[in-house]
C-alpha cells in the first residue's frame, strides 16, 4: 500500500508538471537567436554515416531548431536519436532556452537516462482517425528508450470537443499495476509511465511538436515535489 500511494503521488505530481509544461510551452521564449554551434559528439558522428542525419536548418515558428540530433533507430511511429542527452553539449542543442539547459543539467543527478525521440503519430492524430471511423481510441503506443515501444490500454480520458487537447489515463498492456498518464495539445505531448512490474519508469516532456525528451528515473529517488514531511514519503 505504501508503494502504491507513492506511485500515485509521483504520477499525480508528474502529470501536473507535464500539463503546466504544455500550457506554458507556446509562450516560452526560445533563446535560440544566439545559439552557439556545438560539434556533435562521437556517438552522433559514428551514427550519422549509417542513419538519418540531424536537420538543424529546419526551424520552428518560435525560432527553435527542429530535429537537432541524428537518428539511430526508427520504427513506423518513432525515431530515436543517438546522442546521450545528459551530455552538456547535447543539452545545449536540445534545450529551447538557457533556463531549460540549466534545469536539465541540475536534473542529471536525479535521473538515469535522457533521450530525444521524434514522434510521427501523436494521439491527436489518432483521435482524428477515430472520429472518421467512429471507433474510440482504446490503445496507443508511446516510445521508451533505445527503440522500445510501449502499448497503452486506455482506462479513461478527458478530451476537448475538438479532440485536439486533453488527457488520457491508462496502463501498460499486460501490466495491470502500471499507471500511464498523457496530456496533449495538438502535436505537443507529455507523459508519465510508472510500471514496477517490469521496471519501466519514464517521463517525457515536449520539445517541439512531434519531439519528446524522454527520461528514465528511479521512483525511490525521484519525486516531483518535496513537502518535507517524512510521514508522506
Amino acid at each position: 500500500m505504501k508503494r502504491n500511494r507513492r506511485m500515485y503521488a509521483i504520477a499525480g505530481g508528474l502529470l501536473f508538471l507535464a500539463t503546466l509544461g504544455i500550457v506554458f510551452f507556446r509562450g516560452q521564449p526560445s533563446g535560440h537567436s544566439a545559439q552557439v554551434t556545438v560539434t556533435p559528439g562521437k556517438a552522433a558522428q559514428s551514427a550519422a554515416s549509417k542513419t538519418l542525419p540531424a536537420t538543424p536548418d529546419a526551424v520552428a515558428p518560435d525560432g527553435v531548431p527542429l530535429r537537432p540530433l541524428p537518428v539511430s533507430l526508427t520504427s513506423r511511429s518513432h525515431e530515436w536519436t543517438s546522442n546521450d542527452a545528459t551530455d552538456p553539449k547535447v543539452i545545449e542543442k536540445i534545450a529551447r532556452n538557457p533556463e531549460e539547459a540549466v534545469k536539465m543539467l541540475e536534473e542529471n543527478d536525479r535521473i538515469l537516462r535522457r533521450q530525444l525521440v521524434y514522434r510521427t503519430e501523436p494521439v491527436a492524430k489518432l483521435l482524428q482517425q477515430s472520429r472518421l471511423s467512429g471507433k474510440p481510441v482504446t490503445r496507443f503506443t508511446l516510445p521508451g528508450l533505445d527503440g522500445q515501444e510501449l502499448e497503452v490500454e486506455v482506462i479513461s480520458s478527458d478530451l476537448a470537443p475538438s479532440g485536439q487537447t486533453g488527457t488520457f489515463h491508462g496502463r501498460l498492456a499486460g501490466c495491470p499495476q502500471s499507471l500511464v498518464t498523457l496530456a496533449f495539445e495538438f502535436g505537443i505531448e507529455a507523459y508519465t509511465i510508472l510500471s514496477p512490474e517490469n521496471g519501466v519508469h519514464l517521463q517525457a516532456d515536449p520539445r517541439e511538436s512531434g519531439e519528446l525528451i524522454v527520461r528514465s528515473f528511479d521512483p525511490d529517488k525521484f519525486m516531483p515535489f518535496q513537502c518535507g514531511d517524512r510521514d508522506h514519503e
